[in-house]
């Protein structure tokens, strides 16, 4: 199978997404609302309705997978945006995929950047801290031993504990390799990374 217009697009849209995430940290709209506009205008005109149905759907569900996230924190509203015009361009099934992968790639990524900023063991610390803290106050309730109301005191100290300021991940990076993976394996081309 080979590129079609749409893909060079997707292509194109890729890369300058990533170049302004990585320097600017925002995905501009002036890249995002004209490849939602393509996508439902071609899918429509080649298509018809079934065409446009096609491309909105793929839309929404693009804009629905990181929407939650966005509303949590966890990603800007530039990302929600590229993702909905993958849809657009490409349908539900392949933003569907791409968003699966693009969560695995962000996974790696997250795991990179928090090694790269000193910050895994404290995170993982804080994670343990959630189980670790309600089971040993009860340890230590239930049996006064010293030792457990010294655990509590130390995983507490672990969730007390802002983080200094939040880590920058460009989510976009994560976009790119994820919705690159999806379209080789659409085109059924090998993947190199």
């Amino acid at each position: 199978m080979s590129l079609c217009l749409n893909d060079y697009i997707l292509l194109s849209l890729l890369l300058l997404s990533l170049y302004f995430d990585l320097t600017k940290k925002k995905i501009p709209n002036f890249l995002t609302f004209p490849v939602m506009l393509w996508g439902l205008f071609i899918h429509s005109f080649t298509g018809g309705f079934a065409g446009f149905q096609f491309s909105l759907y793929g839309l929404l569900l693009g804009l629905g997978l990181f929407f939650i996230p966005f509303v949590l924190g966890g990603m800007g509203g530039g990302d929600v945006k590229l993702l909905g015009a993958i849809g657009a361009l490409q349908g539900a099934r392949f933003v569907f995929q791409a968003a699966l992968f693009t969560a695995l790639c962000g996974g790696i990524l997250a795991v990179i950047y928090l090694i790269y900023h000193g910050r895994l063991l404290g995170l993982l610390k804080k994670v343990l801290a959630i189980v670790a803290v309600p089971v040993f106050t009860a340890l230590y309730v239930s049996f006064g031993s010293p030792l457990f109301n010294r655990l509590v005191l130390f995983f507490n100290s672990a969730i007390e504990q802002d983080s200094d300021k939040k880590v920058y991940m460009p989510y976009g990076v994560a976009i790119f390799f994820g919705t690159l993976i999806a379209l080789s394996s659409f085109l059924n081309l090998p993947v190199i990374l």
